[in-house]
């Protein structure tokens, strides 16, 4: 004999009803099975709603009956029209109805709601549930029986909560006399205390009943039918990559639903273990999916795990009460004190944690509890408050609880680390943990605000080859339009070669923004597009949104050239999100901006890369970095890090005419629009210094020695033709810098170099051997003497510019900051 048990979700309607009298009828072999069914879809709120309603002294609760008693005839016309099975019934279900009628027309007179009354009312949506489910199945013509709970589920007087009587209650379980071959129907849910007023066993109780029921009658198995394919490794309504586990251990079961997971009632799992029960987690809308098997000992060679760590399950919100004070250190009785006058009054503890000093004790309780809570431990504890023993109790609210379960956590070493490695990765902070001796259970307490960031990132740390990294992007010009490109073309070679998914989940420029948490249809970018609204205009709008989202594994990358969008930042970093900037004007910026940034940066679990802000794609920065971290003495640096700049002088010493050149690089598309731009060495200046301030020196931009390419007569404001047409002026002096340069067996070269702490940009004379003087095109180079490449300098060399060379660059500080989250 099997119990079949049905939530409210598999009723509600007509449909369901006769979906789940199929999946009856498939069990009757060879016994008839024992059907627990709850309240239909939404039916137990609404008497809540309505409780509450008419014990506030309004009216409305009447429209709300309205609408209980609707949606009932409602399932009664759809399953019973033109049958004579009709007429009986419908008497039946208004008795029931009137009788609600009268119980909160009282309850509206009285204006008192206690929890007495309110169990007897919420009784009242699995009495009519069950009602209409055995009488549709004797309409089929299979024998069926309604059972009224409350003749045989005996507990305390714990009205909205209450405890079972085991040996009473399963004493009349098996002595109920059903007849052979009928199957009976029983009201989930409720129950009564011994002088017969009704009780209930909490919100999601009819798991509790099926259990009840299995225990006593010695069944073969419990199914608890759902909406779900079975027990998740995570809510799939907050983890879209939460997978169905086909086989969980008693313990594991229990462990989850007490920590959050809604799938079963938390007291479900015990009487089936002491009998050995098989319970099956079923989908009654996929009825062949396998679903969920939870029992004792799961065969090791069907189930090993790969993972430690079996599933993940929260409470959204809990309320930390905190108990501390120098006068429990060493006193006994402290602790017991505390749990008794919790328990005394019915308070149920969800989490604790205590320090080993003993001068502190941390609870996680209901918030609908923490008022009372705190009340009743101030009267406790109010001669130890007085003395200044103990100090005044702290509530910390809009918390969230954690728990990660798994039977193979327990002598895996390294859980814990990885834990919290993950959460820590994503600027999430744990307030409290607590775990078990077992190992199978490590819970923390944060913020309820990152819950849904924190079970994501858990889950994708221990369950998932795959990582993921969300990026928002800033800007959508040349850069940004050729690194999406990339991302696009070579994002499934890095799904299945190296597990990690870039996902593009934001896009903005001034005046259109997208973005989708699943990731942004790269092909079609441009259409996701759309107008800015109300409240997320401008930088701060974006960055906004992007905390709202609060995405794990977050990478800002910022494709502009806007010193708007190089001083967040600072804000960026201290939010824990990771940033990728082509933009130099936040490490080139002003000190103030350099030092916050810095200052960020090392308060930060994020990480903050910027390599093409000195050379594209080449790996300058980096380079520099790794040769200071090993040790390694830099005495100079020098280089061209202009590839309009290089491309000039280049051509130079091919014998052209300087202001040909510079039309001609102009045309070719080397220069910003106005060549003045480029040949003021501005550009060249700001990464000049973000390697000055990357050797350690204090640099201001102006401590650049920098010397401009524009005529100190042509540097006013004039059209861009009239200066190219001007510029001949200094055509002859670069010719006779270079014949004399030559006789000297040099060239000239417009280059940078900073020694012995300072700065210089400008033209110089360079012999023909130097690696500067072999540039071609538009190539960027830097040349680092070091103690150990003294005699041989370090030669960094490659294209300097370019929207691909760019994004490339912009792309693989993505993906290093991606091997650092996941």
């Amino acid at each position: 004999m099997k119990i079949y048990k049905f939530g409210g979700s598999s009723l509600g309607s007509a449909a369901r009803i006769k979906k789940i009298a199929g999946i009856i009828r498939s069990g009757l072999q060879p016994d008839c099975p024992v059907v627990v069914v709850s309240a239909f879809h939404r039916v137990t709120d609404l008497l809540l709603e309505a409780a509450n309603v008419a014990c506030a002294g309004r009216e409305g609760y009447l429209r709300i009956l309205d609408d209980i008693g609707q949606l009932h005839t409602t399932v009664l016309d759809g399953l019973f029209s033109g049958s004579d099975a009709y007429a009986g019934l419908s008497d039946s279900i208004r008795t029931e109805l009137a009788e609600l009628h009268d119980l909160l027309h009282g309850v509206f007179l009285l204006r008192e709601l206690s929890e007495k009354s309110t169990a007897l009312l919420l009784s009242f949506g699995e009495r009519l549930s069950a009602r209409i489910v055995a009488g549709y199945l004797n309409l089929l013509k299979l024998p069926a029986v309604y059972i009224d709970a409350r003749d045989l589920i005996v507990t305390d007087a714990n009205y909205g909560s209450a405890t079972v009587d085991l040996e009473e209650s399963f004493q009349r379980i098996v002595n109920a006399q059903v007849p052979d071959g009928v199957i009976p129907v029983v009201t989930g849910y409720i129950a009564a205390a011994e002088d017969g007023t009704t009780t209930t066993l909490g919100r999601g109780g009819s798991d509790y009943t099926a259990s009840l029921f299995g225990a006593a009658l010695g069944a073969e198995e419990i199914l608890i039918w759902t909406d779900v394919d079975g027990f998740f490794s995570a809510d799939p309504k907050r983890v879209r990559d939460a997978r169905v586990l086909p086989f969980i251990s008693y313990a594991e079961a229990m462990e989850l639903s007490h920590a959050g997971a809604k799938v079963l009632h938390p007291f479900t799992i015990l009487p089936a273990m002491k009998a050995s029960i098989p319970v099956l987690i079923k989908n009654s809308f996929n009825p062949d999916a396998p679903g969920t098997r939870i029992e004792r000992e799961l065969d090791p060679a069907a189930v090993r795990q790969v993972h430690p760590v079996t599933g993940l399950s929260s409470i959204n919100s809990v309320v930390l009460l905190n108990l501390s004070g120098s006068g429990m250190v060493g006193v006994p009785g402290i602790a017991s004190r505390l749990f008794s006058c919790l328990a005394k009054h019915h308070i149920n503890v969800i989490f604790i944690s205590q320090a080993s000093s003993e001068q502190s004790i941390s609870l996680a309780i209901n918030p609908a509890q923490a008022a009372k809570a705190n009340r009743i431990l101030e009267d406790e504890f109010t001669a130890e408050m007085q003395a200044r023993l103990i100090d005044p109790l702290v509530l910390r609210r809009h918390l969230a609880l954690v728990a990660v379960v798994g039977n193979n956590m327990s002598g895996h070493p390294g859980v814990s680390a990885q834990l919290f490695e993950t959460l820590g990765k994503n600027g999430i902070n744990v307030i409290a943990v607590a775990q078990g001796a077992n190992e199978m259970n490590i819970s923390v307490v944060i913020d309820n605000r990152d819950e849904d960031k924190a079970l994501n990132c858990i889950h994708e740390s221990f369950f998932l080859s795959q990582r993921k990294v969300h990026v928002f992007l800033a800007g959508t010009g040349t850069i940004a339009k050729s690194l999406i490109r990339q991302i696009s073309r070579h994002r499934m070679n890095l799904r299945r070669e190296k597990d990690l998914d870039v996902l593009v989940c934001g896009l903005a420029n001034t005046r259109r923004i997208a973005h989708a948490d699943e990731g942004i249809d790269l092909e079609r970018w441009e259409d996701a597009l759309k107008p800015r609204e109300p409240g997320y205009a401008g930088i701060e709008g974006y960055i906004r949104l992007i905390r709202e989202r609060n995405l794990h594994n977050t990478v800002f990358v910022d494709c502009t050239a806007s010193g708007n969008v190089a001083e967040q930042y600072p804000e960026l970093l201290r939010a824990n999100i990771s940033v990728v900037t082509a933009n130099k004007l936040g490490m080139a910026g002003c000190a103030e901006l350099y030092e916050q940034i810095r200052t960020a940066q090392r308060a930060s679990n994020a990480r903050f890369l910027y390599e093409t802000n000195v050379g594209a794609g080449l790996p300058i920065i980096n380079t520099l970095n790794d040769l200071k971290n090993s040790g390694d003495d830099i005495i100079s640096i020098e280089g061209v890090l202009s590839g309009t700049l290089s491309f000039i002088f280049n051509e130079l010493r091919k014998g052209g005419r300087f202001s040909d050149i510079v039309r001609m690089a102009k045309e070719a598309g080397y220069t910003e629009p106005d060549p003045r731009d480029d040949l003021s060495g501005a550009d060249f200046a700001r990464k000049v210094l973000i390697l000055g301030r990357e050797l350690g020196c204090p640099m201001i931009y102006s401590d650049v020695e920098c010397e401009s390419l524009v005529p100190e007569e042509l540097r006013g404001d004039m059209p861009v033709e009239e200066f190219l047409g001007r510029l001949s002026s200094v055509d002859q002096w670069y010719a006779d810098e270079i014949q004399t340069a030559g006789k000297a067996g040099m060239t000239i070269a417009y280059a940078g170099e900073i020694r012995d702490g300072k700065a210089s940009i400008g033209v110089k004379r360079v012999p023909l051997s130097s690696p500067i003087a072999g540039l071609n095109g538009s190539e960027n180079m830097v040349v680092f003497t070091t103690d150990r490449y003294n005699i041989t300098p370090l030669v960094v060399r490659g294209p300097g510019a370019g929207g691909e060379v760019t994004a490339g660059g912009v792309f693989a500080d993505i993906l290093r900051i991606a091997s650092y989250l996941v």
